[in-house]
C-alpha cells in the first residue's frame, strides 16, 4: 500500500494547493491556534504548514518528532523557529516571490491614499458632509523621491512600479547587492538609511523581521525624516515603533503613515494609530489577492511536497546541506534522494 503523509497544516489555502495536497498525503487542519492544541495534534505529522497564526517553536518541533519538513505560506518566516529546526534535522521552506506583485500594488495604493486623504474625506463622505471636498489639499507621487529600505523582491518591484509608472526617483537601503539590472530597470541608487530617510518623500520598508530590523524605525530613525514625508510599513509590525509613529504624527514631523502590518496582531484595543486621520491602516491583506493566494498555495504545496519524495527544495530557508548532516549525526533518515 503506498505510503500517505500526514500533512499537519494551522492554515486554509487557496483550493489549488489544497488539491494538490489531498492527493499526495493526508491532510489534517489544526483545530486550534494555541500551543497546548499544536502539540497534541502534530504528532505523527511529517510536514507542517504556518501562516500568519501560530508559532512553530522548538517546543512543538519536539512534538512532532515525525517532522520532515516545516513550510510558511507566505514570505516572512519569523514565527518559525528555523535554528530549532534545523537542529532537529527538519527542512524550512517558504514560498518567496509568490505574492511580490500583491503586496507592491498594495503598498503603492497606501502611497497614493495617505497622499490624497481617503481616511478623512471617506469618513466625511460618510456623515454626509459632501463639501469636505475642498477642506484638504493632497499631492501627486508623481516626480516624488521614494526611498525603500530592503530593495529584495517586493522592494524592488515597488521602485519599479513607482519609476516607470510615476517617474520617481528612486533610492534604496539593503546589506545585500541587488542584481544589477534591477538596479537600472528603475534607475535606483544606493544610500545608507539615515541619509536615506533625510532626503526621501516617500519611505517602504520592506526588510524581513529579525534582531537587525526590530524597531528600525525608532524615534532616533524618525527624526532623521523628513516633516512632509510618508512613511508605509507592508513587511512586519514590528520594524517599526507604532508609539514613536503616533508621536511624530502629533508633533507634525511626519505627514502621514500607512501599514498592513501591527507589532501585535490582531492589534489591541486603544491602539495609537488606528482611527487617525493622517493614518491609512490594512489588516495585514496585502497577499489576499486570488492571484496571490493561489501563488502561495500551490508553491507550497509543490515545496513540501517535493521534500517528502527527496527532492531538494526551491525555496528553502535554512541550508538543506546542513539539515542532511545534522540528520546524519543524529542517525535520521536521509531527507534527500542521493545524500548517503
Amino acid at each position: 500500500m503506498e505510503h500517505r503523509p500526514i500533512i499537519f497544516s494551522l492554515t486554509g489555502m487557496h483550493e489549488s494547493g489544497l488539491r494538490m495536497l489531498r492527493a499526495a498525503a493526508e491532510l489534517r487542519m489544526a483545530s486550534a491556534l494555541d500551543p497546548a492544541t499544536l502539540q497534541r495534534e502534530v504528532v505523527g505529522a511529517e510536514a507542517l504548514i504556518i501562516r500568519t497564526g501560530g508559532v512553530v517553536d522548538a517546543a512543538l518541533l519536539d512534538r512532532g518528532r515525525t517532522l520532515r519538513v516545516v513550510g510558511r505560506h507566505g514570505v516572512g518566516y519569523d514565527q518559525i523557529d528555523v535554528e530549532a529546526a534545523t537542529a532537529r534535522g527538519i527542512q524550512v521552506v517558504y514560498t518567496p516571490g509568490a505574492n511580490t506583485q500583491s503586496v507592491a500594488e498594495h503598498t503603492i495604493a497606501l502611497m497614493i491614499g495617505i497622499s490624497r486623504h481617503f481616511t478623512r474625506m471617506t469618513a466625511e463622505l460618510v456623515a454626509g458632509n459632501y463639501l469636505a471636498r475642498t477642506s484638504m489639499t493632497g499631492r501627486e507621487i508623481a516626480g516624488k523621491t521614494l526611498g525603500i529600505v530592503g530593495f529584495g523582491k517586493i522592494g524592488r518591484r515597488v521602485g519599479e512600479i513607482a519609476h516607470l509608472g510615476f517617474g520617481m526617483t528612486v533610492l534604496y537601503n539593503d546589506i545585500v547587492d541587488p542584481p544589477e539590472e534591477d538596479e537600472r530597470r528603475c534607475k535606483a541608487r544606493r544610500l545608507g538609511l539615515r541619509e536615506l530617510l533625510q532626503v526621501a518623500d516617500y519611505v517602504t520598508l520592506h526588510v524581513p523581521l529579525d534582531a537587525s530590523t526590530r524597531g528600525l524605525i525608532n524615534r532616533e530613525t524618525l527624526a532623521w525624516m523628513r516633516p512632509d514625508a510618508i512613511l508605509i510599513n507592508t513587511c512586519r509590525g514590528p520594524v517599526v515603533d507604532e508609539p514613536a509613529v503616533a508621536e511624530a504624527l502629533d508633533a507634525g514631523r511626519l505627514w502621514g503613515y500607512g501599514a498592513d502590518v501591527f507589532t501585535v496582531e490582531p492589534p489591541e484595543p486603544g491602539h495609537p494609530l488606528i482611527g487617525r486621520p493622517d493614518v491609512l491602516l490594512t489588516p495585514h491583506s496585502a497577499a489576499q489577492t486570488e492571484e496571490a493566494l493561489r501563488n502561495m498555495a500551490t508553491t507550497i504545496a509543490q515545496e513540501i511536497l517535493g521534500v517528502l519524495r527527496g527532492d531538494p527544495p526551491t525555496y528553502p530557508v535554512n541550508d538543506p546541506f546542513q539539515v542532511e548532516h545534522v540528520r546524519q549525526q543524529l542517525g535520521q533518515e536521509p531527507l534527500y534522494r542521493g545524500s548517503r
